[in-house]
């Protein structure tokens, strides 16, 4: 399969690192208004490089383009790459509105070809065992779902800080968390509770989803934190499933093991270093896309999440 990469930036280079070490998988094409800017990745790759994107979705031998720009950016160019035949692996999230995300999967499914979104803590091995292990009923009846993430304040000048063209904290930060809760539990929401708080050097917003059949979630994100961590809770009627990203594994903390015994919980053993979310998640996606079969993430689910994000940010601005 070749590829084409549209954004230079730094999940242009997450991806890129990842797609030169898969077989059968070559990077074919760069693009960047800037060649210079270009040039440092497309000599990596042995890629050539276009400073038009329209020459480059124009090439009949790019099968798929990867397009890692800034938020306010995927919608224009995922939907060039669609109406010109491309199946398409867009970084999260899809686009920064419900309306814009369907006229994307009307796209996609007028112009027979793959919109991948890439929600990538889904393929991190924590998130994904806590998810199998809920579903196995290691919890019990799930009551509630805690889900937390804090990164480093973006710099002054960065275009995250412009809400208009990131959708600031919520759609950068805590829509990883809105996609795992959704992944979790789906999308039959009641209710919907957020506020932030800003101040000089840190922002924080927290959310709260209230299910129809009484389950709660709550969701927190920090800009300013003094280093990146995450971490959740899956508490439920016969335990909780613990993780967080200062330790090694998920703790299952199961109310009938201790009724019967001292020991504090059961620990899945640590996912192997070779494991990289980024990577499996690409190598996913293109075998879908090569056999395909089902996509790991759909769009019709990143759209979801992306209604979400829309509705906690009304809340906040209420």
């Amino acid at each position: 399969m070749n590829i084409g990469l549209i954004g230079c930036g730094a999940m242009g280079s997450v991806y890129a690192e990842r797609l030169i070490r898969m077989n059968g998988v070559r990077v074919t094409a760069v693009c960047h208004p800037e060649r210079a800017k270009a040039a440092g990745l497309a000599d990596r790759l042995q890629a050539g490089i276009h400073e038009s994107y329209s020459d480059m979705i124009a090439r009949p031998d790019i099968d798929i383009v990867c397009v890692t720009l800034p938020t306010y950016l995927h919608k224009e160019y995922v939907l060039q790459a669609l109406n010109a035949g491309k199946h398409v692996i867009c970084e999260k999230p899809l686009a920064l509105t419900e309306a814009d995300c369907l006229e994307l999967i009307e796209a996609s499914r007028i112009n027979g070809v793959r919109l991948c979104v890439a929600h990538v803590v889904r393929f991190f091995p924590e998130y994904r065992d806590a998810r199998t292990l809920m579903r196995a009923g290691k919890a019990g009846s799930v009551a509630s779902v805690r889900a937390a993430r804090a990164s480093l304040m973006p710099a002054e000048n960065s275009w995250f800080l412009d809400k208009r063209k990131s959708g600031g904290i919520v759609f950068d930060l805590m829509i990883h968390d809105i996609d795992y809760v959704l992944w979790l539990l789906g999308d039959q929401i009641a209710h919907i509770s957020a506020e932030t708080i800003a101040r000089e050097g840190m922002e924080q917003a927290w959310a709260r989803l209230y299910y129809a059949n009484g389950t709660e979630a709550s969701l927190e994100a920090v800009w300013g934190a003094s280093e990146f961590h995450a971490g959740f809770d899956i508490t439920g009627d016969q335990g909780e499933l613990h993780y967080g990203s200062a330790q090694e594994n998920i703790a299952i903390d199961n109310k009938a093991v201790h009724a019967h015994s001292a020991d504090r919980g059961v620990v899945i053993p640590e996912a192997s270093a070779l494991e990289d979310p980024y990577y499996c998640q690409l190598q996913s996606f293109i075998r879908a896309i090569e056999t395909n079969g089902p996509l790991p993430i759909t769009a019709e689910e990143a759209c979801s999440a992306v209604r979400i994000a829309n509705l906690i940010l009304a809340c906040i601005e209420s």
